[in-house]
């Protein structure tokens, strides 16, 4: 807190300069309530921060909004013989089981990788088409078509097409496939910005911990 206590003491009127040894508490306080506040403005304006932030940046939601991936058409590894095909399709939709809504112009899945029967990952090998981009690892990620502005908790995303050219006719599994994006939960919102604060070194863990008890009292 040394860097926010520095700005808001040369911010104060030169005769309040005081205050910081006569009321030492009150200047904590106020620090306190000056950092959480644009803290809390930023998770109330989420649409606008994240939509101007790189999708490396999206919190990943795996785990609470879950990818469903089915073959488009039957599986074409289904059957006994050693046979492969040359282009695969798969339809991919998230179901939205994390409780709270989400903003659904900012979904995407990521390839996190694909694996052959024998459980080696050939996506080097394989040719993924119509991807909106990747990555800084290299994954490519797909963005989820939106028609209403959220997708409700236990609601599911419109489906994408995601295209698999295989020259080499190898035999591999569905995609494994992760999902970022935002939730809309003030709460969850505060977490996962201070999350990633702390990640990229603005935040100490202990100062997080302050703002994220402080968003609790704000709630309440």
């Amino acid at each position: 807190m040394v860097i926010f206590y520095r700005i808001v003491v040369w911010m104060l009127p030169h005769e309040c300069m005081g205050i910081t040894i006569i009321f030492p508490s009150l200047v904590k306080t106020m620090m306190q309530k000056i950092f959480f506040l644009p803290v809390w403005g930023m998770v109330m304006a989420s649409s606008f921060v994240w939509a101007e932030m790189p999708v490396d940046d999206l919190p990943d939601l795996t785990g609470g909004a879950l990818p469903v991936v089915q073959y488009k058409g039957r599986d074409p590894f289904s059957g006994r013989d050693l046979t492969s095909v040359s282009q695969v399709e798969y339809e991919v939709r998230i179901k939205n089981q994390t409780g709270d809504p989400l903003e659904a112009d900012s979904l995407i899945v990521v390839i996190d990788g694909i694996r052959e029967i024998s459980g080696k990952d050939v996506s080097s090998r394989l040719d993924i088409e119509g991807s909106d981009g990747s990555l800084q690892n290299g994954k490519l990620f797909f963005r989820i078509p939106s028609v209403e502005k959220e997708l409700p908790p236990f609601g599911e995303s419109e489906s994408i097409t995601i295209r698999v050219n295989n020259p080499d006719y190898l035999r591999f599994y569905p995609p494994t496939i992760r999902v970022k994006g935002i939730r809309r939960s003030a709460k969850a919102a505060v977490k996962e910005l201070l999350e990633s604060l702390m990640q990229k070194g603005v935040l100490h863990p202990e100062e997080a911990a302050k703002a994220m008890e402080s968003a609790g009292e704000g709630s309440r």
